[in-house]
């Protein structure tokens, strides 16, 4: 079956409007979009760009915007009504006395459901109102490029399709003060057509609000409602100072057929309010900044392409890509994407790392930067910190005396070498590389494992990924960190032989079996042959059964039988479900779906994309099957399982499947997008040669990447199943032990395989 440029993502029979829990996946300017009711989504798009992140609401209002220089949410919500005179609804019932007299506004509501247009760029809903007005809403954060400022629009097309004149008054409404403080002073601009608002404490944090067509009335007031639900025309005032919200009227006349379009758009600077005009004035031209962000998003998407017989595979590919740069920003200390996006400047090592491993791909600068921030803030001993500040660069360690977050930054570091190639880095890189090696080999204890002694809880007392449980602890010789410390020797020992630092190498490639054999010896479970989750610091062996099992798999430590093992004990019912791999058996006693941020039995996306790397030889085929499995979790019912779709969560709870954690989580995109590309398409970056070693399943009869960065290039090719195998054709040098056909010209771009 030929792919298909619109299908439904549910195989249901469209009807005129979409259908309750339908997805439509289309593809809008270039890129692969999804609509749905607008009665079908619990919370709406997550955007960023450089200096700003703003996210929205079910019901298409702004749910408020982020600045990243200040690092505080400095509006709360933006809301767009229509209103129409009472006197102009006579059509609509028989005319008798309001009161509140002839001149009041009534608030116009849908007349039917509406849909939403969820594309990477942007967001759109479309509705129908009481008065026959059609009304289209586009939501964007302008990203033509890698400096947008702090600003957001919020676009309006009207549409009148009744037969009638219709009179509308547009009403946009404001909360100033987002996490600033209820300070608030404002005044109206009448140059710009736009209030201005700031902080008495902080007269430099300024907020531009306007309507580039022209503003027919205006309102700054503490009394909310007044601002949002006007019962007559703004009044032209400013009242007060304090927690003010804003409004502006623009009021428009359309006959039969006719349309208008006017926006919103609020923009913000920490600089002081000529920064925050020009700002204003500079990107008031909303039609052209959506074109822009528009062909920006889809130039970036175009790298790391990939193609697939199956859509939804396809779909979580591009819409990675686009997670990963919306969470992008550039902040004080450069460009970075922290733990919680909107709300946090912590940049978090291990998400670094495993972001690394996606990003290398697709925008390799970005990574260059973060890494280089984490070797810049290393402590003397070569430990690298569990988080530093985006904005100030202060930095915090938990007082663990060792962490995940110093093998996972060798882990790294070593990825983005060999697959960028870039010299600057390895200049700073490998000697902070060789800092942090040592950090961990001194952190060894008599049995030569990597020992963490810390006795305290949480994040004081657990060195490895689930460090947020309360009243837990994980210490001593702990299994995760172990195995990621033998993936980190090596990866540093790979890298000193390709610069040609070969006593380093034959040290650290020694230590890394020296490690090895340590880790078989003490913390393999003799009872079941899996490995203990940790021995702590008072001797204590821990048999518990967790998804960390992942890790002895990832970091290269376990062996062939017990790989087979470990595949098979996490892919039994209790822990997999069909939204992905639970982080604790739901037979545990400590079985806990719903909270503790899923670490102990909620279903996080990555584990089950970490699971899917480490059993790629044992059962090549669940590869794909997982990562449908949980992409599809984002698409399907987003209002039932709490979702947006094309958009990656955090976790979802363990039983009810249901979305707990954040919207958008920066780190599950990459882990997603490095699964797919080295794992199912066999991708595997060296530093002198890329090799092409797919395991495909066995009904795909192609696959195609395109434009993937690697080492300065930009390679592509295409997989053809014959009968004689799969057969990798090429312009480009890939190492490859599959059929391999050399081309002089790719136009892998114009081939649209069948099937």
């Amino acid at each position: 079956m030929a792919l298909q440029v619109e299908e439904r993502v549910r195989s249901h029979v469209s009807s005129g409007q979409p259908e309750s829990g339908v997805v439509r996946r289309i593809a809008t300017d270039g890129l692969i979009s999804y609509e749905l009711a607008d009665t079908e989504l619990a919370h709406g798009t997550s955007l960023g760009n450089a200096l700003g992140f703003a996210t929205s609401k079910g019901t298409g209002a702004v749910e408020n915007l982020f600045s990243v220089e200040l690092g505080l949410r400095v509006t709360g919500s933006l809301v767009v009504h229509y209103f129409a005179g009472y006197t102009d609804l006579s059509h609509l019932a028989v005319e008798q006395e309001h009161p509140s007299g002839s001149g009041t506004l009534v608030l116009l509501q849908q007349n039917a459901p509406g849909t939403f247009l969820l594309h990477p760029s942007y967001q759109r809903h479309r509705f129908m109102l009481s008065n026959g007005v059609a009304v289209e809403e586009t939501f964007f954060l302008p990203r033509t490029g890698d400096a947008d400022p702090c600003l957001l629009h919020q676009a309006v097309r009207l549409e009148n399709r009744s037969d009638h004149p219709v009179v509308l008054a547009v009403v946009g409404a404001l909360v100033f003060a987002g996490d600033t403080g209820g300070d608030l002073r404002a005044e109206y601009d009448s140059r710009l057509g736009a209030l201005v608002a700031w902080n008495a404490a902080h007269p430099e944090w300024v907020r531009v609000f306007g309507c580039p067509a022209g503003v027919d009335a205006h309102l700054a007031t503490t009394d909310l409602e007044r601002a949002w639900h006007p019962y007559r025309p703004l009044p032209d005032r400013i009242e007060g100072e304090g927690d003010l919200a804003g409004a502006l009227q623009v009021v428009r006349f359309l006959e039969p057929g006719q349309t208008a379009e006017l926006s919103f758009v609020v923009a913000f600077s920490c600089h002081g309010r000529d920064d925050a005009e020009r700002i204003y004035r500079e990107h008031r031209g909303t039609r052209d900044l959506l074109a822009r962000t528009t062909a920006h998003y889809r130039e970036r998407l175009s790298v790391a392409e990939v193609a697939t017989p199956d859509p939804l595979i396809n779909d979580g590919a591009q819409w990675s890509k686009a997670n990963m740069l919306r969470v992008l920003a550039r902040y004080p200390t450069g460009i970075a994407f922290t733990n919680e996006p909107g709300i946090s400047s912590n940049v978090v090592a291990r998400d670094v790392a495993w972001f690394v491993y996606g990003c290398d791909f697709v925008l390799p600068t970005a990574c260059c930067r973060m890494l280089h921030i984490l070797a810049q803030t290393q402590d003397p001993g070569g430990k690298v910190m569990e988080y530093y500040d985006a904005r100030t660069l202060r930095t915090e360690d938990y007082g663990l005396n060792i962490n995940d977050a110093t093998p996972l930054f060798l882990m790294a570091a070593g990825h983005h070498l060999k697959t960028t190639g870039h010299v600057h880095c390895a200049e700073v890189l490998y000697p902070a590389m060789v800092r942090a090696a040592e950090a961990l080999l001194s952190e060894r204890d008599e049995r030569g494992l990597v020992f963490c002694s810390a006795r305290g809880t949480g994040e004081h007392g657990i060195c490895g990924w689930r460090n947020v449980m309360p009243n837990v602890t994980i210490n001593g010789a702990v299994t995760e960190v172990n195995s990621e410390a033998y993936a980190g020797l090596r990866a540093v020992a790979e890298a000193a032989e390709a610069l040609g630092i070969d006593g380093d190498a034959r040290r650290f490639n020694r230590e890394a079996g020296l490690l090895r054999v340590a880790i078989e010896k003490h913390l393999r479970n003799p009872d079941n042959g899996l490995y203990y989750l940790n021995i702590d610091v008072d001797g204590r062996a821990h048999s518990e059964v967790t998804a960390d099992l992942v890790f002895p798999l990832i970091g290269g430590v376990s062996d062939e039988e017990t790989t087979r093992l470990i595949s098979e004990r996490l892919n039994h019912p209790d822990f997999m479900t069909e939204a992905g791999l639970r982080t604790l058996s739901h037979f545990d006693p400590l079985y806990t779906p719903d909270r503790l941020v899923g670490l102990q039995g909620g279903v996080w996306p990555g584990v089950t994309w970490w699971y899917a790397m480490s059993c790629l030889h044992a059962d090549p085929g669940l590869m794909v099957e997982v990562l449908r499995r949980s992409y599809w979790q984002y698409i399907r019912e987003p209002k039932r399982y709490n979702t947006v779709p094309g958009q990656f969560s955090e976790w979802f709870d363990g039983e009810a499947l249901q979305n707990r954690g954040m919207r958008l989580s920066p780190w599950e995109p990459p882990r997603f997008l490095w699964a797919l590309l080295e794992g199912a398409l066999g991708v595997h970056p060296h530093y002198d040669r890329l090799a092409v070693e797919p395991t495909l399943p066995h009904d795909w009869k192609w696959c195609r990447v395109r434009n993937l960065p690697y080492r300065g290039q930009s390679l592509s090719w295409f997989l053809a199943r014959y009968g004689d195998g799969l057969h990798l054709l090429t312009t480009d040098p890939v190492e490859t032990p599959l059929i391999m056909e050399r081309f002089d010209e790719d136009v892998s771009d114009l081939v649209i395989p069948e099937g």
